[in-house]
């Protein structure tokens, strides 16, 4: 038995599998979107809920997304959402069906006098990925708003793909980057409209026109405040706010984000909302918060039970890896 002639026989086919991946074409460029919001899930109790997105900025004009949910006496719930401007622009811009979409602030226009907005349906199994993103470009003169699905933008039909709009370019046209859907396969019935990854450019009313694989997507904009989503005043607070010593920590499982009580063996879980600033800039899989946090709880204290709060807000914090 040759042990060493092995050994040699597997160290080339590991240097081989490095070397071929090494020399594969490398995917295109991609950025994530400036803010994220739209309406949040409605509460269970009587009143109102507030998610506003992160605030984004470039010339002197800021804006975000600022979405609620407010549940009535005897009506179902009101979803609504919209783009709050202000600085140089003061004005607001109503955003469509916010009960069953989620919206995006991609970008600004290079000249600052546009952004990019997109929208991700949330549609119904088996559709649930077919024709899903739409897109709108909006200039602030006007604000008028017209949505554009990107599947008649790529003269798409019955097929599958995963789309991610992702800006301008320096002439103002709209990139959008195309690649295969990983549920084509899963679901039989669509074939992948891209046969591979790659970036586009539109006017959004003539064909999308492939670019470079090495095309580099410019961010003109900028975030400049987190997301947020009110904490003592949700209608679900069942309870008064109260202050703990803890250490706050991400967990598999469900609630991730946790919070051990300083002193004791209780658990208690937060809900899945934006932090307060000076927790979301620094917390991660990797590191932990310990300091003093001020909670409201959505449920009561019970033995061998994870209580659930949300964090109003958390002094005299320490970070540390983990």
């Amino acid at each position: 038995m040759n042990i060493p002639g092995r050994k040699i026989i597997a160290f080339v086919i590991v240097f081989v599998s490095i070397l071929a991946r090494s020399q594969q074409p490398k995917e295109p460029d991609w950025q994530p979107s400036l803010a994220s919001g739209g309406a949040p899930e409605c509460p269970e109790h009587t009143g109102a809920r507030t998610l506003r997105s992160e605030t984004v900025s470039m010339n002197g004009v800021e804006l975000l997304i600022v979405g609620s949910a407010t549940r009535g006496q005897v009506k179902n719930c009101i979803y609504k959402a919209e783009i709050d401007f202000s600085g140089k622009i003061k004005r607001t811009l109503q955003l469509p069906d916010p009960g069953k979409q989620r919206f995006e602030i991609v970008d600004f226009s290079a000249d600052g006098k546009r952004i990019l907005l997109a929208t991700e349906k949330e549609m119904e199994f088996p559709n649930i990925y077919r024709r899903y993103i739409e897109v709108a470009s909006v200039d602030f003169v006007n604000s008028q708003l017209h949505w554009i699905n990107v599947w008649d933008i790529f003269r798409w039909n019955e097929c599958d793909a995963t789309v991610e709009p992702q800006g301008f370019t320096q002439d103002g046209n709209v990139i959008l980057r195309a690649r295969p859907s990983v549920w084509a396969w899963e679901r039989n019935q669509r074939p992948n409209c891209v046969s591979n990854i790659g970036l586009y450019k539109t006017n959004l009313i003539s064909p999308a026109i492939r670019l470079s694989d090495d095309t580099k997507i410019q961010r003109f904009g900028k975030s400049i405040t987190e997301s947020s989503q009110a904490c003592k005043t949700d209608p679900d607070v069942i309870g008064e706010c109260f202050t703990l010593r803890g250490r706050l920590s991400a967990w598999n499982g469900s609630p991730t984000l946790r919070i051990w009580r300083v002193g004791t063996h209780r658990m208690l879980g937060t809900r899945d909302d934006p932090l307060p600033l000076n927790l979301a800039k620094e917390m991660n899989w990797d590191v932990e918060a310990w300091g003093d946090f001020l909670v409201c709880p959505f449920t009561k204290e019970r033995p061998g039970v994870m209580q659930t709060v949300c964090i109003e807000s958390a002094d005299h914090l320490f970070f540390k890896k983990r």
